[in-house]
């Protein structure tokens, strides 16, 4: 898969929301085992202005829950903790990092987007950081006033006096990228360059689906764009394990641990939709611990 592709489904530090009355089915999913109940609700980290209002189902949820985990804390002092994060501590430019071309190639996808744009603001970002930002960048700019579903729910909870939180670090999450070498990253920006120049509407068609709420289409659109290019077979491998199934694995023990301390309380995760979705994700953790995960229609 693309770099880019599963930083939009995974990153929980964007500037975006997909929240929609019009969802025809979320992706939300009862769970049970024993006395106990607890939700999950998958998030996207993609915008689109008709997009703003929680599904009423979540809402629901929510209030029949205690308390709500997204990721991480969505308050603002944990986000500009994250941007800060994703900055390099060198004294390099990035054109002493990127080879030349890459440098040139990224610069002139960008200018594309905004003719007044440049890779100046960007010249201390760390390069897979970069390539989100390369990625995300156009629909940014279209919305760059909404919010993400992941601080909606967030802000939401609040004002029904639930507890929030998260249910990573900022620090965990941004050190799962710093797992990348240089050349790495360098490989994922190339990645990201070749597919945004051959397929201009994927994050339409990714929204389209969301809305949707069909797990199979989702999946068969996902997996079948994935390992297609030889060159970046290795590379894509290390990405889905680090960035998705290593993540689903922690998440789940964390969901269980939280169960297990606090067993009177009732809880609703709200992560990236694709930690819940096929092989290895955090449903199939948690049935395999013996809890029964429904999707709530």
């Amino acid at each position: 898969m693309k770099l880019f592709k599963l930083l939009i489904l995974l990153l929980s530090f964007t500037i975006l929301t997909v929240a929609n009355e019009g969802i025809k089915h979320p992706f939300l999913w009862e769970v049970k085992k024993g006395e106990q109940t607890f939700y999950l609700f998958g998030t996207m980290h993609l915008g689109d202005p008709k997009f703003h209002v929680l599904p009423k189902a979540l809402k629901v949820a929510i209030d029949k829950s205690h308390e709500v985990r997204t990721e991480i804390p969505m308050d603002a002092s944990f986000q500009m903790k994250s941007a800060a994060l994703m900055l390099r501590s060198d004294d390099k430019g990035l054109q002493e990092i990127i080879p030349k071309a890459l440098y040139h190639r990224t610069e002139n996808y960008i200018k594309q987007i905004n003719p007044q744009l440049n890779l100046v603001p960007f010249d201390k970002m760390k390069i897979w950081a970069l390539s989100a930002v390369t990625a995300m960048l156009e629909n940014q700019l279209k919305y760059p006033m909404l919010q993400a579903i992941d601080s909606e729910i967030y802000r939401y909870a609040q004002s029904k006096n639930k507890g929030v939180g998260g249910i990573e670090t900022i620090e965990e999450q941004i050190s799962a990228m710093d797992k990348f070498s240089l050349n790495e990253q360098i490989m994922g920006l190339e990645s990201t360059l070749d597919y945004l120049e051959q397929n201009n509407d994927f994050m339409e068609e990714m929204k389209h689906l969301y809305m949707l709420g069909d797990e199979k289409k989702m999946m068969a659109f996902i997996e079948g764009t994935m390992f297609n290019i030889e060159k970046y077979k290795k590379f894509e491998e290390k990405f889905m394990q680090v960035l998705l199934y290593d993540r689903n694995i922690l998440m789940a023990q964390r969901i269980e641990s939280l169960l297990k301390e606090h067993p009177a309380k009732r809880y609703l995760f709200a992560f990236g939709v694709m930690h819940f979705l096929g092989q290895k994700s955090v449903v199939e953790h948690l049935e395999g611990k013996g809890y029964s995960v429904s999707r709530i229609k």
